[in-house]
């Protein structure tokens, strides 16, 4: 599970951000008993204005898993993906630097690496497996006699490294080469972190593994499950093959065609794609005093209906795996009351009895207040603030004196912890009386 997360120069974060999911009263570098559950919060909340950097800390930690799953594929890029900070020039030719600690198989971690668009400048592993940190691998430059083994690494590392050049993660190019140990590093950082994009290609990207999901009875019987807890009238959900009009083939051979680079293969991608359109997700909704339900198809379905099922289920298989669920805009087409239910199920003991986490940026300041009840904690609002420089600040709420029974929502709004817009209504409304003929 995450420890913590910190990242520079990434977007409008041009100085460290760092987001800490250990509970405050944790300082040690491991717990006695080994349980990592009992000394890490499920769920950080990040709240703030319009464009004060809450989704930039998620675009960060998306971007590194990102750049850990396939940057083994990137020797032949003129450059890098690399998102600095662009409000000063300084920072523009700085490197960005990303940082992951993390647990996996009861052992702690810290991975992390510094990139720039020309290459990898360095890269680092240490592990903690009895409470003293142990270096396994450090990079100090971008070619094969930059980096340095421990002997604690067991593997062929330098061989290994010789595959690695200066646009490459060794940890990438570790996991392809199946290198004994760091392929469960890396299947730990690229598999368990999910990122729930607020965009519409992000939302079909769910609702197609909705779909995959489907084909597994549990995964239906979890489904329906769902949309009867938030009181849709479903009754019934079910996925079903349709045929496609000739028409749709050809066009959807056109697009296919369009988007292929040289030497792909036309008819793979287009039975893909084909099969996808084929499978239809229906909704069996309760019709009043009639015997039968009335069946809808998902573009009839509400946004929040879809919105619901393309979160909640993803939610679900990261529970299940003990993953970290990354949410922008939380709030988004979703009733307060279903963005506290998600955040009841990560923080439920009896449903997530693997250390699951939700992270997630969201608006909607009665998540702060008594929509949530007891399950959104002190320790699980964090705050981002754009200062005069235009950079993001993120900080938590444990920054300020709080008691349990203040109204946490009241206060945040009345700019007691900052993270909110100031408004210029004057400035506002002497330009409009101004422009207006």
């Amino acid at each position: 599970m995450l420890l913590r997360f910190r990242v520079t120069n990434h977007k409008s974060i041009r100085d460290t951000a760092e987001l800490v999911m250990t509970k405050s009263t944790f300082d040690a570098i491991r717990p006695k008993d080994g349980d990592w559950i009992s000394v890490t919060n499920r769920v950080a909340g990040l709240f703030g204005a319009n464009a004060s950097g809450k989704t930039t800390l998620l675009d960060a930690m998306a971007f590194a898993v990102a750049a850990i799953r396939g940057s083994a594929s990137w020797s032949d890029r003129q450059k890098l993906p690399h998102k600095p900070f662009l409000l000063d020039k300084e920072s523009r030719s700085e490197t960005s630097a990303y940082e992951f600690d993390f647990t996996t198989g009861g052992t702690r971690y810290v991975y992390g690496f510094e990139i720039s668009e020309e290459q990898i400048h360095s890269e680092w592993l240490s592990a903690f497996p009895e409470g003293r940190r142990r270096v396994l691998f450090d990079r100090a430059g971008p070619s094969p006699g930059d980096i340095s083994f421990s002997r604690n690494l067991k593997g062929e590392n330098v061989r290994i490294s010789r595959l690695m050049g200066e646009k490459n993660l060794f940890l990438s190019v570790a996991a392809l080469a199946n290198h004994p140990h760091l392929r469960g590093i890396h299947h730990y950082l690229t598999r368990h972190f999910k990122y729930a994009e607020f965009s519409e290609l992000n939302q079909r990207s769910r609702i197609h593994s909705v779909k995959v999901g489907l084909e597994n009875n549990e995964m239906v019987a979890q489904a329906q499950s769902l949309l009867r807890f938030a009181d849709l009238g479903i009754t019934r959900i079910s996925l079903e093959k349709v045929d496609l009009d000739p028409e749709l083939r050809t066009q959807m051979r056109r697009a296919v065609r369009a988007l292929l680079n040289e030497g792909e293969d036309e008819d793979e991608h287009l039975e893909k794609a084909l099969k996808d359109q084929e499978k239809v997700i229906s909704f069996w909704h309760a019709s009043g005093g009639k015997s039968s339900p009335e069946k809808l198809d998902i573009s009839d379905e509400s946004s929040g209906t879809v919105a619901w099922l393309s979160l909640a289920l993803p939610a679900l298989r990261e529970i299940k795996y003990g993953g970290t669920l990354l949410v922008d805009e939380l709030d988004s087409s979703l009733h307060p009351r279903l963005a506290s239910a998600l955040i009841s199920l990560f923080e439920s003991p009896e449903i997530n009895t693997r250390g699951a986490q939700l992270i997630f940026a969201s608006h909607d300041t009665s998540l702060l207040g008594h929509l949530s009840g007891d399950n959104l904690k002190i320790e699980d609002v964090w705050f981002s603030e754009k200062k005069e420089d235009g950079s993001t600040d993120i900080y938590p709420l444990t920054d300020f004196p709080v008691k349990k029974d203040q109204n946490i929502e009241r206060r945040y709004l009345g700019g007691r912890y900052g993270a909110v817009p100031s408004l210029a209504w004057g400035e506002l409304q002497a330009a409009l009386v101004e422009a207006t003929p």
